[in-house]
Order: structure tokens, then C-alpha cells, then sequence
């Protein structure tokens, strides 16, 4: 997996993860981090509307216009549906680009709809983009995405037999009758909400998860995320590979690492965890 992120609470968040070609929220930073890697965005997903997390689509559009790249290449903005700020960026941006030289469409979305990426839809190896409703703030309408791709497993009745007797049911009776299809979570973004629910995100390979407070004492108000919560979260999700922990408080800037090991090694997650320094890019290749 191939990601490339910066995150820094209040200032700006945002991920690209780059084996899709997706940018899951558009922080301030992510024109100036990316440079012309800016035209290989095909897709943006937003969150919610704050400015630490959208405040970057304005610079983005305008590169994307102007810059050395592919001018004529389409750009897909998937957006929390009736989101006021999201709505009145909308508005901004059209008063003051009348002179777009590529599509550009804004897509709103409410959790249950799904966005096709490539692949025959049904078919094995496509994916898609699932949305989920998490919880923000207030009055601000916000969600989660799940990269999904479809999968081809032997049945359950058929895993303990040898492959040899496998191969013989597949010859006389089709393959069909010894598979069955499933939707394998790849990538889970939760943005910066509270703790998601776990059912959003079951199974799931990667999450990306809030953890705005590494201390539990920090948190005066239920907004965002401890990462004692995001880890038991991952637990009960029963993620498989890793949780990425993203959008630190800058309070912990100098000791993030040491505070956020003793919790991890607390609770003791059967998955990797990594961690986004706040206010420092962060790459994985």
C-alpha cells in the first residue's frame, strides 16, 4: 500500500492513498506536499466540512488549472449530502473559476451509497468506495469511506478437504459450486470523528482512525477521538493488518510517540499500528 499523508489538528488533514488514485479530505498542506503529483488525483472524498480538512480544494482546483499536467483531466468531489460548508465552498468556487479547463463535478453522498471504481462491477477484483455516517460535531453532517473489493473464497464446507479433491469437485461439478463471492474491506477512513462503530468497519485490512487525544484527561468535550478508543475500536472491528492513528493534537507534539506506546501497549491490538506525527508528512511505500 502506497499512502502519503499530512495531519495536524485544527491545521490541516488529509491522505492520498495512491494504489486508487483517491484523497480523502484536502487540508491547506496538500497542494504544496503533492506539487504536479496533484494531477493524479481522480477522485476526493470528503469527510466533513471544516476548513482544516477542505481548506486545500482551493488551491488544488486552481493548480490543477494552471500548472504543468493534464488540464483536461476529470476531478470527482464526493462530499457529505446538505453540508453546509462544503456547500458554501461549492459556491465559492464557481463564482471564481468560470474559466475550468476540465470537469469538475461535485457528488453528494449519505452513508449506504457506493461509488464504483474500476473493475466490472460484480465481477472479482472491483472495487469500490463504500460511505458510512460517523459522528462530528453539531450540526455538521460528516462521513467515513471503505475501500471495497470483491472476492472469490472456497466455501466453508470445502476448506478442510485436500487439493486434490478440491480439483475433482471443480471438474465434475463447476467451480461455481465450490466458491463463493465476498467484499473484502481494504482501507477504512474514518476522518475526525467520535470513536466509529466498529460494524462500519469490521474486518477491514487498514483503518484510519481519529486519535486527537492521546491522553484520556485531554478530551473535555466528546469530539474526536482517543486513541485508547480508536485501538479498542480496531479490536472489536477485528482489523487484519494495521491502524493508522491521524489528526494528534500538537499538544503532544514533542512526546506523541512515547505516550501513544504505552497505550498501544496496553490494550495490545493483533494489528501493526502506525502513526501520523502531527505537522509532519508522513509516507509508506
Amino acid at each position: 500500500m502506497k499512502l502519503l499523508s499530512y495531519s495536524k489538528a485544527l491545521y490541516s488533514s488529509w491522505l492520498y492513498y495512491s494504489p486508487d488514485r483517491l484523497l480523502f479530505d484536502a487540508g491547506e498542506s496538500v497542494s504544496s506536499i503533492m506539487g504536479n503529483k496533484t494531477f493524479a488525483i481522480e477522485k476526493i472524498f470528503l469527510s466533513h466540512g471544516h476548513t482544516d480538512h477542505i481548506a486545500g480544494l482551493v488551491s488544488m482546483i486552481n493548480i490543477r488549472n494552471n500548472a504543468m499536467g493534464d488540464k483536461l483531466k476529470p476531478l470527482s468531489i464526493y462530499y457529505p449530502r446538505n453540508n453546509f460548508h462544503i456547500s458554501e465552498l461549492m459556491n465559492y468556487m464557481y463564482r471564481t473559476n468560470s474559466n475550468i479547463s476540465y470537469s469538475l463535478d461535485w457528488i453528494p453522498l449519505q452513508g449506504g451509497d457506493e461509488v464504483h471504481l474500476f473493475g466490472e462491477e460484480g465481477s472479482r477484483s472491483a472495487r469500490s468506495i463504500n460511505a458510512f455516517a460517523t459522528e462530528h460535531s453539531r450540526g455538521e453532517t460528516s462521513l467515513g469511506y471503505n475501500i471495497v473489493e470483491q472476492r472469490e473464497r472456497l466455501k466453508p464446507e470445502f476448506r478442510d478437504k485436500s487439493q486434490e479433491e478440491i480439483r475433482d469437485i471443480a471438474r465434475s461439478r463447476g467451480r461455481g459450486a465450490i466458491t463463493e463471492d465476498y467484499r473484502q474491506r481494504l482501507f477504512s477512513y474514518g476522518g475526525d470523528s467520535v470513536p466509529l462503530n466498529p460494524e462500519d468497519v469490521s474486518s477491514t485490512e487498514v483503518l484510519c482512525h481519529d486519535t486527537t487525544f492521546l491522553k484520556e484527561e485531554d478530551r473535555k468535550q466528546y469530539k474526536h477521538a482517543t486513541i485508547r478508543e480508536a485501538l479498542r475500536v480496531g479490536i472489536e472491528a477485528g482489523v487484519k493488518k494495521k491502524m493508522i492513528c491521524m489528526h494528534i493534537s500538537t499538544r503532544y507534539k514533542k512526546n506523541y510517540k512515547e505516550i501513544a506506546e504505552e497505550v498501544i501497549s496496553e490494550e495490545d491490538p493483533p494489528f501493526d499500528v502506525k502513526i501520523i506525527p502531527p505537522g509532519r508528512i508522513y509516507r509508506e511505500y
